[in-house]
């Protein structure tokens, strides 16, 4: 006989595997009492169970079969480890399935919500244009999830119904209506979510910064309407306030500096020390950058002086000299007197002069007493060719055309090379007298570089003279100091600026740093790039800082004005609004009309609350303190609102919607 057949003569129920009125038995489910089919108990294994069952459940469609399969697998292997039957296995363990749902209802039912939503959530994530989701198109999009809706409720209803055609329908129906109601619901939910998340988060952060809430939101408001940029403080240095980060978080710190009481006083006093210590810190840091400023008039006088010195040299090679021939050179003089003309001409006339011997009184008079004719023709003392040298070089230090120029540059040459050739280690002399003469030009042209005229060289103009400026000269030995001067003029130039505009921190940034970026280029090839850049960075920041002061200032000044005009014409003025900044700047205008206004309405809220200590902590707040960075970090993160992403919100609503709202009516 076969198993079934010997159950059937002995009165086996084939449901239960148990004698007839006997429920079935199944020891491993803790709570289930075989022998009288009641529940016990509710311990944490056969929660786990539930949970983890109804999960795979939930899940929309496949869910009974992964349950199933589970099940299966398991009697399997345990009916293959104690030599069981299967059919007897399976049948054990569907009970005990039935009395952990039993004894844990809810949590069932929500681990079953559970598995549907993550299970339809990375098929919207696949495919979110078949739920509606980034349709541009409204029917599209509502048609979409509907039938999205109808397609995957009336699917798991099938499977589940096992086939019903009237449970099919039913789901269907449901699950488009559903469909019909994701659209709407699931965006409302994401910002109720979102915001419920944002508001925990912004409390936490108000209670860790010792803020109001109010405050907080404030100045996180601020802070993300600036895009503010981390690190954005530590780049204002030490000086820098939470103010001068941008618009918004100015026109905050005027409100409070036009509001009576503490906060105005923490505002208003940290903004005027700032600015008293201006001056200082500008002339300290640049000092500190660029070395101490030089007089240039000393410069000059000492090579003056230096060149003088050389005149004991300039003797002690003449002593040596052999008569010099000037008649090559006059011939030459002579024929470019009748060639040129103009200033070229008379230049060139001038020189010729000054090679022809001039007699001394006494010569004249000999030669009248002996009736001799008066010493004359060409000079041949290289004393005297020397110093005619000197005399071309003051004409050409004068001379403005470029004929002229060209004409005496020669003449001069040839008188040069007639010394040298006459006068031994004249030209060694003639390098130092060079450089020093190189060194005056140099300061000089130090203190255009700067400038916006014509005279100014462009930047890679200033780099070739700054290095060849630096190559020896002549008989030079060693590089020349001429970098070196130009740097002096030019530091010196700066401090002629500073001294004359530091009060004025606008215009200091507009001289030196210039429109375009030819000063800050200037500024490299004679200082560095570094320093470069830590000028412009300091003037950019006393620049920002005097903004700052003249924004909250010009707000708290704005202010009284306007409660003195309230108290003339009873109080009828209405103040500075949207409409009056929208005709000073136009939509941005009212935009910050609009924004002051709120952050005035804010604090005068606090005020009035009596909650001065709010105010108080907002205005220590954006004036500085230890702690900075740190509140900004703060500010940040409460202004960025939290991590929960409304859109992800969005989703798990839909999955929600769709998913899990057919669940409780499921067969």
């Amino acid at each position: 006989m076969s198993p079934e057949e010997k159950r059937a003569v002995v009165g086996i129920d084939p449901t239960t595997l148990q004698p007839a009125g006997v429920p079935a038995y199944a020891p491993e489910v803790p709570g289930y009492n075989a022998l009288t089919g009641d529940i016990e108990g509710d311990d944490a294994v056969s929660k786990i169970r539930t949970a983890s069952g109804g999960v795979l459940e939930g899940i929309p469609i496949v869910g009974p079969m992964i349950r199933g399969g589970v099940d299966r697998a398991a009697a399997a292997t345990i009916a293959a480890m104690n030599g069981e039957s299967y059919d007897h296995v399976m049948k054990r363990i569907q009970a005990g399935t039935v009395a952990e749902k039993t004894m844990n209802p809810k949590l069932d039912k929500g681990a079953q919500i559970t598995g549907a939503v993550a299970g339809t959530i990375p098929a919207m994530a696949a495919a979110p244009e078949v739920f509606g989701i980034n349709v541009a198109s409204k029917p599209l999009s509502y048609a979409a999830s509907i039938g999205s809706g109808a397609v995957i409720n009336g699917a798991d209803a099938a499977v589940r119904s096992g086939g019903d055609v009237g449970e099919t329908i039913r789901g269907g129906a449901i699950g488009g209506g559903l469909g019909l109601a994701a659209p709407i619901l699931a965006p409302l939910i994401g910002k109720g979510v979102k915001a419920i998340a944002d508001n925990v988060q912004l409390s936490s952060i108000a209670k860790a910064l010792g803020l109001d809430k109010s405050a907080t939101k404030v100045l996180a408001d601020a802070v993300r309407q600036d895009a503010v940029e981390h690190g954005a403080l530590s780049q204002l240095g030490e000086n820098g306030m939470l103010m001068d980060l941008g618009p918004n978080l100015r026109h905050t710190a005027g409100a409070i500096a036009a509001s009576p009481g503490e906060g105005k006083a923490i505002v208003r006093g940290a903004i005027g020390a700032r600015d008293a210590d201006a001056n200082w810190r500008i002339r300290s840091s640049i000092n500190e950058t660029l070395g101490e400023p030089p007089t240039p008039s000393r410069i000059i006088d000492r090579a003056n002086r230096n060149q003088q010195y050389l005149q004991p040299e300039y003797r002690e090679a003449l002593r040596e000299a052999a008569p010099v021939d000037v008649a090559p050179i006059a011939r030459y003089l002579d024929a470019e007197t009748q060639t040129l003309r103009g200033d070229a001409q008379r230049g060139i006339q001038r020189v010729r002069s000054m090679l022809d011997y001039v007699p001394t009184p006494q010569e004249i008079e000999q030669a009248r007493a002996t009736g001799q004719p008066v010493p004359g023709g060409l000079i041949t003392d290289a004393e005297t060719l020397l110093n005619a040298r000197h005399a071309v070089d003051d004409l050409l230090e004068s001379v403005k055309g470029t004929n002229e120029r060209n004409a005496l540059t020669t003449a001069r040459q040839a008188i040069d090379d007639e010394l040298s050739s006459t006068v031994p280690g004249i030209k060694e002399v003639d390098a130092k007298y060079a450089e020093l003469a190189r060194q005056k030009e140099a300061v000089q042209r130090g203190q255009t570089v700067l400038s916006s005229g014509r005279e100014a060289p462009r930047p890679d103009e200033l780099a070739d003279e700054v290095r060849q400026g630096a190559l020896p000269q002549g008989l030079q030995v060693g590089p020349s100091a001429v970098p070196l001067r130009l740097r002096e003029g030019a530091r010196a130039e700066i401090e002629r600026i500073v001294g004359t505009k530091a009060n004025d921190r606008v215009a200091l940034q507009q001289i030196i740093k210039g429109e375009g970026d030819w000063n800050r280029a200037r500024l490299s090839a004679l200082f560095g790039d570094d320093k470069a850049k830590a000028i412009i960075d300091l003037l950019d920041r006393e620049r920002l800082f005097n903004d700052t002061s003249n924004i909250v200032t010009r707000n708290s000044e704005t202010a009284a004005r306007i409660a003195a005009r309230d108290a003339i014409d009873g109080g009828n003025s209405g103040g500075f609004g949207v409409r009056e900044g929208f005709i000073a700047g136009g939509a941005r205008g009212a935009a910050r009309a609009a924004g002051t206004r709120a952050v005035e309405g804010v604090v005068d809220a606090l005020r009035n609350g009596g909650n001065e200590k709010a105010i108080s902590d907002m205005a220590r707040s954006l004036t500085g303190g230890p702690q900075q960075s740190a509140v900004l970090d703060a500010l940040m993160r409460a202004g960025q609102g939290s991590r929960l992403q409304q859109s992800q919100i969005d989703r798990v609503a839909r999955a929600l919607l769709l998913g899990g709202g057919n669940v409780a009516n499921r067969p």
